[in-house]
C-alpha cells in the first residue's frame, strides 16, 4: 500500500471516528437537560429551605434529584436486565471512551457527595467547586474527542463558576448561584446538543 493511500485511510478513521464521537455526544443532551434541571431544583430547595420558604427537607429531595437522574441515565442497562432488550454493538473506542469519561465523573461526584455528608463535611462549602470543577473537565475533554470546540466554552464558563462558587462557598447565595451553574452550563448546552442531533436528522 503507498503512503498517500495509508495516510488518506487513516485520516478517514480518525474522521469517522470524530463523528461518531460528536453522535454520542449529541445524543448526550437529554441525559444533560436531566440532570440539570434535577440538581438545579436540589441547590433551590436547599437555598429556600435555609429561609423557611420551603417544606421539603433538602436531605430527602436530594436523593430524589440524585437517584432518578441516575436511574435515566442508566435506562439502557435497565432495559437489557429487565426488559430483554438486545446488547447494542460495540461501540468504536473514541465513543467507548466518551462514555467511561461521563461515567466514571458521575460515579466519583456522586461517591464522593455521599462521604462528604456521611462525614458531616458539606458544612466546608467545598463540594459545590468540586462539582463545577469536575464538569469543566469533562465539557474540556469532550470538546476534543467529540469534535465540539464550543464546549471549551462551557468548560471554560464552569471554570470561572468554580472559582465564584469558591468564594461564595460560606453564603447561602452559593446554592442560587450553583442552580444557575446547573442551568446554564449543564442543562442549556444540553438543549443545545438535541436541536443539533434534531436538525442534523431532518438534513
Amino acid at each position: 500500500m503507498a503512503l498517500d493511500d495509508r495516510v488518506r485511510e487513516d485520516l478517514a478513521f480518525i474522521r469517522e471516528a470524530i463523528e461518531e464521537g460528536r453522535g454520542y455526544a449529541t445524543a448526550g443532551g437529554r441525559d444533560m437537560v436531566v440532570w440539570g434541571i434535577a440538581v438545579a431544583i436540589g441547590y433551590l430547595d436547599s437555598y429556600a429551605w435555609r429561609y423557611g420558604w420551603s417544606p421539603i427537607e433538602p436531605g430527602w429531595l436530594w436523593l430524589a434529584t440524585i437517584g432518578l437522574p441516575w436511574l435515566y441515565s442508566l435506562r439502557r442497562v435497565w432495559g437489557r436486565a429487565f426488559a430483554g432488550e438486545p446488547s447494542p454493538p460495540r461501540p468504536s473506542p473514541l465513543v467507548a471512551a466518551l462514555r467511561m469519561l461521563w461515567l466514571g465523573l458521575g460515579i466519583f461526584l456522586t461517591t464522593l457527595g455521599v462521604a462528604a455528608v456521611w462525614a458531616g463535611a458539606m458544612r466546608y462549602g467545598w463540594f459545590n467547586a468540586v462539582v463545577a470543577g469536575t464538569l469543566g473537565s469533562g465539557f474540556f475533554a469532550t470538546a476534543a474527542l467529540a469534535g465540539l470546540p464550543w464546549l471549551r466554552w462551557v468548560a471554560g464558563a464552569w471554570w470561572t463558576g468554580e472559582l465564584a462558587v469558591f468564594a461564595l462557598r460560606q453564603t447561602p447565595e452559593v446554592q442560587l448561584l450553583s442552580a444557575v451553574l446547573m442551568l446554564a452550563l449543564l442543562a442549556a448546552p444540553g438543549l443545545a446538543l438535541i436541536a443539533r442531533r434534531r436538525k442534523l436528522a431532518a438534513a
